[in-house]
Order: structure tokens, then C-alpha cells, then sequence
């Protein structure tokens, strides 16, 4: 768990920095798993109630690519942007990067708000490289091992009437 400790925070700029065993996190990456523990390295500013985090937070995953199904590792990195309120409710439309604390919590858990900016980090279109050239679909031959030598024809109906069209030109 990502918690700060606010009770002993004082005024001002403060450096902290976090980690948190993945394992409690669960099973959060479909296809792919948290290799690394979380890292969160936060300048943390109090004034009074409010409390003002900048930072970044990482791990390392091992994602599957989605053409060849190899696992390769990922780092994920984003940056940490939050408000604590401690004791005070935010006024409305502040927004998701708002922590609402009792006024007698001795800390604030961040681990919610970094889980889920890491998670969106993770690429929509997982590729173990940018040119993997996956599978073939004759024979399954894994394509960035070596060419299979299967003739794959590719004819697709839909384009016949522009190719008659450029024919009779």
C-alpha cells in the first residue's frame, strides 16, 4: 500500500519517496503481470489542510504481444499530480486528482490514484517490437523466428469491379 504519512508531515517542501509489493495489487494486467515493485518518487508540499503532490511513479511489467503472444518487458512510468484536503471536503468539479483525509487520519493512501495512472499507461496495441511480424497464417510459424516459405495470396472480392474498371483503361 502507497500510504503518506501526514500526520508528521510539516509545512512546507517535503521529499518522499514510496514503494509497494505489486502483489497486493492482484492480477491487474489482462495477458501480462507486474514484475517490479512500484516505485513513487513525490515532492510533497504542505500548507495547513492542503497538501500539493508532484512525482512520478514506475514499474516494470511483462506484457504479451498481441501478434506473436511472446512476453517482453514494459516499463510503465507516469507522472503524480494530487490535492489532499485533510479534514475539508473539495468543492465541486475538482476533479479526480482530489484525496478527501479525516482531519484524524494519520495518512493518505495514494495507492488507488497511482494504480490507476499506471494502468493507463499500458499500450492499447501491445507489440513486443514495432515491426513483429507475428504469426503465419498457413502453418502458425512464429514469423520473426524465420520465414515459414507458405504462399499466402491475399484476393479480397470487394476490390474486383476497380480492377476490371483499371483493366479496360
Amino acid at each position: 500500500m502507497l500510504r503518506l504519512d501526514i500526520g508528521s508531515l510539516p509545512d512546507g517542501l517535503t521529499h518522499v519517496d514510496l514503494t509497494a509489493d505489486t502483489s497486493e495489487w492482484g492480477d491487474v494486467l489482462e495477458g501480462g503481470h507486474l514484475e517490479s515493485p512500484v516505485e513513487v518518487s513525490l515532492d510533497v508540499t504542505r500548507n495547513g489542510r492542503d497538501i500539493f503532490i508532484k512525482g512520478r511513479a514506475g514499474v516494470t511489467a511483462v506484457l504479451e504481444c498481441g501478434r506473436c503472444l511472446a512476453g517482453y518487458v514494459f516499463a510503465l512510468e507516469t507522472p503524480i499530480v494530487l490535492w489532499v484536503i485533510v479534514g475539508g471536503e473539495a468543492a465541486s468539479g475538482e476533479g479526480e486528482n482530489v484525496i478527501e483525509v479525516p482531519a484524524r487520519a494519520g495518512y493518505a493512501d495514494l495507492s488507488d490514484h497511482v494504480r490507476s495512472e499506471l494502468l493507463v499507461q499500458v499500450p492499447l496495441k501491445q507489440l513486443c517490437k514495432a515491426d513483429c511480424r507475428g504469426f503465419c497464417p498457413v502453418c502458425g510459424a512464429n514469423l520473426n523466428s524465420a520465414p515459414c516459405g507458405c504462399h499466402i495470396e491475399s484476393h479480397d472480392a470487394r476490390w474486383e469491379a476497380l480492377k476490371k474498371m483499371r483493366e479496360q483503361r
